[in-house]
């Protein structure tokens, strides 16, 4: 059987449907590429407005309770506290992270905030064993 060559006024045809097809196969990388749906921006982090004076009240952990001033200021996502208690000052620092904020002050256990909607802040310290609240002073 013979390979038939098709008749002359065919070829042009056949050249632009074959051109046609080689952009088409080209393309659809493109296509693909420009409907696919881009990854939604991220959401605005809520970063709560945490600087100023508080009133502390606490718990130690042999059961004495304490009470006196904390100052925090924030720069660049950390948080510095200074307490002022029973005529004692105390400071640390820690990064604030949504709602929690992990306060080293150079003890073994640092003091682990929980930020609250109602601007209280709730902590405990020496593993858990001593808490305190902070409320603000306003």
């Amino acid at each position: 059987m013979a390979i038939r060559t098709p008749k002359a006024p065919l070829l042009p045809l056949i050249k632009r449907l074959g051109a046609a097809m080689c952009l088409m196969v080209l393309a659809m990388p493109l296509v693909t590429t420009l409907t696919t749906q881009a990854p939604a921006a991220p959401k605005a982090v809520y970063a709560p407005q945490i600087e100023g004076a508080y009133q502390v009240q606490g718990l130690n952990p042999n059961g004495s309770r304490y009470e006196g001033r904390v100052t925090i200021t924030v720069k660049d996502n950390t948080a510095f506290f200074r307490w002022d208690i029973a005529g004692q000052t105390f400071h640390g620092q820690g990064p604030l992270t949504g709602n929690t904020l992990v306060i080293d002050w150079g003890e073994a256990d640092p003091v682990i905030y929980q930020i609250n909607a109602d601007g209280t802040l709730y902590g405990t310290w020496a593993a858990g064993r001593a808490s305190e609240t902070l409320r603000p002073i306003r």
